[in-house]
């Protein structure tokens, strides 16, 4: 009988060993990694909603758009963040969009910038390289610096997207490393541009001009007048179950709209 027990207990050592490890803590943490404006101005007060609520923890990683969504599809994370809509290819892989709201963007200029306001057409022409002087938009004789952000962020997605449509963005751009550090760089330069979302313009040396005539503000775009809006939304990979559905349940509540308004335009605002 003790040599059956034996048997039985080595047989339980070896099929632990076999197992994959299981933390107690993986049952109350979910990743989260993506979208840059969600990191700093959504997720953080949903996050401790969501923990009040359930006591599971969210953590959230840094990296853009393109960073969060890679590390979804390689099982890293459990929910990425998108300040874009997913490519049908994206979608073929199994990735679900969960639609937030619209980020108005902002074209951010100089404090000392005389232009106060610039047609889409120009600013096509300036991100474009095809104008490089602010005289060519009513502005002084001063070289255009180009302010833009990285390769894989939502904000350049959506310069490309909005406003240069099929044409190369320009390759002597000044890179900001850091999508909300870009109004910090249009300081620098006196000729300093940049499109940028509304929730990262907070340096006093820069200011916002119209577009077209017309102020970017979420009213502007809920009625159409307003044309330079991202959309941000919860990427996961299928649809989402158990804990992770009842976070995306909440971030698309009106608990969530709640929050999201703060800073950006929540789905069906009036």
């Amino acid at each position: 009988m003790r040599n059956l027990g034996g048997f039985v207990g080595v047989l339980v050592g070896i099929v632990l060993l076999m197992s994959p490890v299981v933390r107690a803590d993986d049952f109350f943490e979910m990743r989260y990694a993506g979208a840059t404006t969600l990191q700093q101005f959504f997720m953080p007060e949903m996050s401790r909603m969501f923990f009040d609520d359930t006591e599971i923890r969210i953590l959230i990683e840094g990296g853009n758009t393109d960073q969060g969504i890679q590390a979804l599809l390689h099982g890293e994370i459990d929910m990425a963040g998108a300040g874009r809509h997913l490519s049908e290819a994206e979608k073929a892989q199994g990735l679900v969009e969960h639609l937030l709201g619209w980020d108005v963007l902002m074209v951010v200029v100089n404090r000392d910038n005389a232009v106060e306001d610039i047609s889409l057409q120009q600013l096509q022409g300036i991100f474009s390289g095809e104008i490089g002087n602010w005289r060519e938009c009513g502005g002084l004789d001063l070289p255009i610096v180009v302010i833009a952000c990285p390769k894989g962020s939502g904000m350049r997605k959506a310069v490309q997207n909005l406003i240069l449509k099929d044409r190369p963005h320009l390759t002597k751009a000044v890179v900001s490393a850091v999508v909300a550090h870009a109004d910090r760089h249009v300081a620098m330069f006196p000729g300093a541009i940049a499109v940028l979302s509304a929730s990262m313009v907070d340096d006093s040396r820069v200011k916002i001009v119209r577009v077209n005539g017309v102020e970017p503000a979420s009213r502007s775009l809920v009625e159409g007048r307003y044309s330079l809006a991202k959309p941000l939304a919860l990427i996961t990979r299928g649809q989402p179950r158990d804990e992770l559905k009842v976070f995306i349940d909440l971030a698309t509540s009106a608990m969530g709209r709640k929050v999201l308004v703060e800073h950006f335009v929540p789905l069906g605002q009036p």
